[in-house]
């Protein structure tokens, strides 16, 4: 191969790469238009009851599920969100007292309106971003023990004002899917059932479809 030849084929191999990272990069650019998204992960939710002689109660590590439906116009999006909680009792007290023979959970299921904001990166196909939300939500806690002092139960359930705020990154991995991972930190106001305000932390992993992939050039 001579020296004209070769560097003819230096130039056509190179502007080859170039023109694949490129296609590959505009493949997963973030797009604007609809999508919609599925969810789930771990749920941590501290003790919720504060009521005649029990004050403490403690779960073990839950889950929670979900899915939304979003607008994005970059930098911002606007979403649409549900999610369902559980975790189950781990221990509660009665009139100070820790309890034996236990069993119970708490749960709680949101509808919230998200508002979020993309930053810009060195990687277009990642984009951290923060959010917060409002909403409605329903909690629940229900305990119950069995010891020598009889079974005790409680029950109790609120429907309450939610609010959220959110931090993460969307990794975009093609033009019209892309994956989230997110913490979520919800709180509402004081239920009166449960004697306090229902939280609790979230890390969530989500996959994202974006409808207008097809129609975005």
């Amino acid at each position: 191969m001579t020296f004209r030849n070769k560097g003819m084929f230096v130039k056509i191999t190179f502007s080859s790469i170039l023109l694949l990272i490129t296609g590959i990069a505009n493949a997963a650019t973030p797009i604007n238009g609809w999508y919609s998204s599925l969810f789930g992960g771990y749920a941590y939710v501290p003790n919720n009851i504060n009521t005649a002689g029990r004050s403490l109660a403690g779960y073990k590590a839950g889950y929670d599920g979900g899915g939304s439906i979003g607008f994005k116009s970059n930098p911002m999006r606007y979403e649409g969100e549900l999610t369902y909680l559980n975790a189950n009792l781990k221990k509660f007290d009665l009139n100070n007292v820790q309890q034996t023979g236990i069993g119970g959970y708490s749960n709680a299921f949101l509808a919230m309106a998200n508002v979020y904001y993309d930053f810009n990166s060195i990687a277009p196909t990642l984009q951290p971003f923060l959010g917060g939300g409002i909403g409605y939500a329903w909690v629940h806690a229900n305990l119950d023990s069995t010891g020598p002092n009889g079974t005790t139960t409680y029950s109790g359930s609120n429907n309450v004002f939610a609010y959220q705020g959110t931090a993460g990154i969307t990794y975009n991995f093609a033009e019209n899917y892309a994956l989230n991972l997110w913490y979520r930190y919800i709180g509402t106001k004081h239920a009166n059932e449960l004697g306090k305000s229902f939280q609790a932390s979230l890390g969530n992993v989500g996959v994202i479809y974006r409808f207008d992939a097809g129609r975005y050039k």
